[in-house]
């Protein structure tokens, strides 16, 4: 069966050399674990509280499309140079918070996700990679590249990111909860209108 680009004519089969551009897995799976667990998201079960089994399965469902997208990048690349610390590191993490799953998923929420930061192609150099997939950030036509608020050089393909984000919360590189952060703004917000209330209705009999 020939491929898009053959059918198409958008590319000389007799010159076509081999990709080593890695494959994103699917994750469809994942998020639709992640979407009965995550307490920002409408579940089927509103306000049960997870089991830790369904905990477990969204942390082994990212880890094994983790460990695909390794392995693709394994018979992608010349021997030597598909080895990523990093991924092997967040598979690693998320196979033991599956084997000992937290009581429910922390992670940061789609709005967090949403706002990051977009770093436009024309900042981008050739150099430049995604840490999680190890693709070159510009072998993307359309790249959509953010940058997490910990570090100006901490830049993730969205796609690669978003996941981890979502489930665990912190930057892969140097561990920066801001899942945690989060929580805390949106406690500190929880809090102020109370405030704010106390104060008008002490200038009203004052």
């Amino acid at each position: 069966m020939s491929t898009y680009e053959v059918e198409h004519n958008t590319t000389d089969p007799g010159t076509a050399t081999p990709s080593t551009h890695r494959r994103r897995p699917d994750l469809s799976t994942f998020f639709a674990a992640l979407s009965e667990i995550s307490p920002d998201e409408a579940r089927t079960r509103e306000h049960a509280v997870p089991v830790p089994r369904d905990v477990s399965a969204a942390f082994y469902s990212l880890a094994e499309a983790f460990d695909l997208m390794r392995r693709d990048g394994e018979h992608s690349v010349p021997t030597g140079e598909g080895d990523n610390d990093l991924l092997t590191q967040m598979i690693q993490s998320l196979l033991s918070s599956a084997e000992t799953p937290p009581r429910e998923v922390e992670g940061v929420s789609e709005e967090f996700c949403d706002v990051l930061d977009r770093v436009p192609k024309a900042s981008l150099k050739p150099s430049q990679s995604c840490p999680i997939c190890g693709n070159a950030f510009l072998e993307d036509q359309y790249p959509l590249v953010v940058r997490l608020p910990c570090h100006p050089t901490h830049l993730f393909d969205l796609e690669c990111v978003r996941p981890w984000l979502r489930l665990r919360g912190t930057c892969p590189l140097d561990r920066t909860d801001f899942a945690k952060q989060e929580r805390e703004k949106a406690e500190a917000r929880r809090k102020k209108p109370v405030e704010d209330d106390e104060e008008e209705w002490d200038g009203m009999y004052g």
